[in-house]
């Protein structure tokens, strides 16, 4: 059984401005022609399919158009799509019945049993039936846990852990010891490596907490996780890990390695896993290359930038950001360094500037956006607001109420036209 394992695409992303509609069909052209030229039996796709909530028509369509190409050219194709933090969950699920019929399978909420409890048989997509030969295969499809999807009174780290332990004993109960189980699931992992200068992976939603994924491997065959850009194994586990964002989301990342995980199950129980790289078709670029340097260094340094020719239309040129030295604010700075790159075959997207002691000289008082109210989740915060008021948790019981009518109203607002 070969499964490949993609996350992050972040579809709609824009790059300081920059629209990146371009570099995502790069990347999903890319995807069509691997999956054509390795054959394999299912495509994960672990979470954070859009870059927001509400995407552009422009990315639907690239989505829309990949998935009909991708299960048109390769018969017997089973394609997972998980939603991440970033993804609306009731909006990627709305087209399920039309994806079903295609071989695709999306789970984007976690339905919900006549006790209100998780209904864990809807998370299980089996790949292959178990036959004589050969044990079943099945992928636990797990989409991003929000805090009204877990169980209540301890912490969200551990409640996400008893989620994943029960949802494995409900696989082992139903498909027997031998089966072969696959996780696929969206969180951030303690001891995981990210960027310690600019967080575009953590982005909290509704009070989400680093998960201890030591041990989370046991019993299963692959993770296959979503949600750290930087593609890593998780806690010395090989077989637990993060496929990485498929294009850079911020200059912290313009080292990391972008590609897909070829995860090859065996029937015997082994278990391989190698790294299928992608270049993405524009790279980023820092001058200086490290620290900050004077006007005067920085200006020399970007004319030797390569020249812009008149029929290049600019697809590979890199986004550059400047990192100036300021010892007393000057207003021509930024005027100095567009200019110089005048007919550069760059793409500025940033200025930073440092006071000689090498702190930031533009540091801003940052503003809540629309997009991060709108990541806020109401039952923490009426969680939060109750233990404020009256130091202690909120009753479980009132908590699933919330939760009950948090996923209606989303229900409702997912479906109206």
């Amino acid at each position: 059984m070969k499964i490949l394992h993609t996350a992050d695409w972040h579809l709609g992303d824009t790059f300081h401005g920059y629209d990146r509609t371009d570099e995502h069909r790069h990347f999903l052209d890319w995807l069509l022609q691997t999956v054509a030229e390795e054959h394999p039996d299912a495509l994960l796709v672990s979470g954070d399919i859009f870059d927001h909530a509400n995407p552009p028509a422009a990315a639907e369509r690239q989505l829309y158009d990949f998935l009909t190409q991708v299960t048109a050219d390769n018969a017997g194709l089973r394609v997972i799509l998980t939603a991440g933090n970033h993804d609306s969950s009731y909006r990627l699920e709305a087209p399920a019945a039309l994806y079903r019929r295609l071989g695709i399978e999306v789970r984007g909420v976690i339905a919900r049993t006549a006790k209100d409890e998780p209904d864990m048989d809807t998370l299980m997509v089996v790949l292959r039936e178990a036959t004589d030969d050969a044990p079943a295969v099945v992928v636990l499809a797990v989409p991003f846990l929000r805090t009204e999807d877990l169980a209540q009174g301890m912490r969200q780290s551990e409640a996400v852990r008893l989620f994943f332990k029960d949802l494995v004993r409900a696989a082992r109960k139903r498909f027997g010891p031998t089966a072969r189980l696959v996780l696929q699931a969206h969180f951030y992992a303690a001891g995981a490596e990210v960027s310690e200068l600019e967080h575009s992976e953590r982005v909290v939603v509704g009070g989400q907490e680093c998960v201890d994924a030591t041990g989370l491997g046991h019993g299963l065959d692959y993770v296959a996780l979503g949600h750290i850009h930087k593609a890593q194994a998780v806690a010395g586990q090989p077989t637990v890990r993060y496929a990485g964002s498929v294009l850079p989301m911020s200059f912290a990342e313009k080292n990391y390695s972008h590609g897909i995980e070829r995860v090859v199950i065996a029937d015997d129980g082994s278990v391989s896993v190698d790294r299928i790289a992608y270049e993405p078709p524009r790279s980023l670029k820092s001058v200086p290359e490290q620290g900050s340097g004077t006007l005067e260094d920085v200006l020399r340094e970007l004319t030797r930038l390569p020249k812009a020719h008149g029929d290049d239309d600019g697809a590979d040129w890199p986004y550059l950001e400047v990192r100036v030295q300021e010892p007393t604010p000057d207003p021509s700075v930024g005027a100095a360094i567009v200019k110089t790159l005048d007919g550069r075959a760059a793409r500025l997207c940033r200025v930073l500037r440092s006071r000689p002691d090498g702190q930031p000289a533009n540091e801003k008082t940052p503003v809540a956006t629309l997009e991060d109210l709108q990541k806020i989740n109401p039952v923490q915060i009426a969680r939060d607001i109750y233990r404020n008021r009256y130091g202690e948790d909120m009753p479980d019981e009132v908590a699933r109420l919330l939760a009950r009518a948090k996923r209606s109203c989303e229900e409702q607002q997912a479906t109206q036209p």
